[in-house]
């Protein structure tokens, strides 16, 4: 029995999985003995996955042909597997692009921002509460090295990776309390669906299976990872991952003796 089967329990879910990196997570979480949930809006590419997974690996597949850009996809994603208890949830689903933001579209910043941020924290909040419940799991949410500082050119897909970083390390120092691993993975540029033409080994490329490695090993042990020594590099004088674990357990403390002092208060 491999560690993911022995601690996890039997189902994950991958947001965005039937290509490139997402697929390379499935890959892994099969090759470990998970069952995988597959959400994608591609129906061919979907329904080729889960082929592949169930060949390669003998394990068991759902798909869930999901648009994570439409405000249901929740819903959608509910009705096929509440009769499951997911114990790893991986969302890889992000759209990036780049251009000045003056020139940006509204209506498509605005699916942006469902894909990479609604989706997120809906599929997140729900499936964690039955991971709570069963008092074990794991959160991967996918950030990115542009989601470390604010990036020019790809201004709206940085700020919405910021959101998934600052969640993911916010969640590693609420949750690992109830038996849950939480991850935030910062890749930089990943060979797979948008570097298709690059060959493995191009310097400053990772294939998305070195990525996913990376997070593997770093799961269960810190808030985060920068996948790639030359992405660690890059931004090293900017983000410290040992500084970063430590404040988040100092605030971790703060917050909840003002919790506990005067109520969670409410929202505004």
């Amino acid at each position: 029995m491999t560690l993911t089967e022995k601690k996890y329990g039997e189902w994950a879910l991958v947001a965005g999985g039937a290509v490139g990196m997402g697929g390379a997570y499935c890959d892994r979480l099969a090759q470990d003995g998970m069952n995988v949930v597959v959400c994608d809006r591609d129906a061919a590419e979907l329904e080729t996955k889960c082929a592949q997974l169930e060949r390669d690996f003998g394990i068991r597949t759902v798909p869930v042909l999901v648009d994570l850009g439409a405000t249901d996809a929740l819903e959608t994603v509910r009705e096929k597997t509440d009769h499951l208890a997911i114990d790893v949830l991986v969302y890889n689903a992000g759209l990036a692009s780049m251009a000045l933001f003056t020139d940006r579209d509204i209506d498509y910043e605005m699916y942006r921002l469902n894909v990479n941020v609604r989706s997120l924290l809906a599929l997140s909040l729900w499936f964690t509460r039955g991971m709570k419940d069963r008092g074990r799991g794991a959160l991967i949410l996918m950030s990115s090295v542009g989601g470390a500082i604010g990036t020019p050119y790809v201004q709206t897909y940085s700020a919405t990776k910021a959101y998934a970083l600052t969640l993911a390390e916010a969640l590693w120092g609420e949750l690992r309390e109830y038996g849950i691993d939480v991850l935030g993975v910062l890749p930089g540029n990943t060979i797979g669906q948008n570097f298709s033409d690059v060959p493995p080994g191009t310097p400053g490329f990772q294939t998305g299976r070195e990525v996913v490695d990376e997070a593997f090993v770093a799961l269960g042990t810190d808030p985060t990872v920068i996948a790639g020594g030359h992405n660690r590099e890059s931004i090293a004088s900017t983000f410290d991952i040992g500084a970063r674990k430590a404040t988040i357990m100092v605030m971790k403390d703060r917050m909840r003796s003002i919790l506990d002092q005067y109520g969670a208060g409410t929202d505004s």
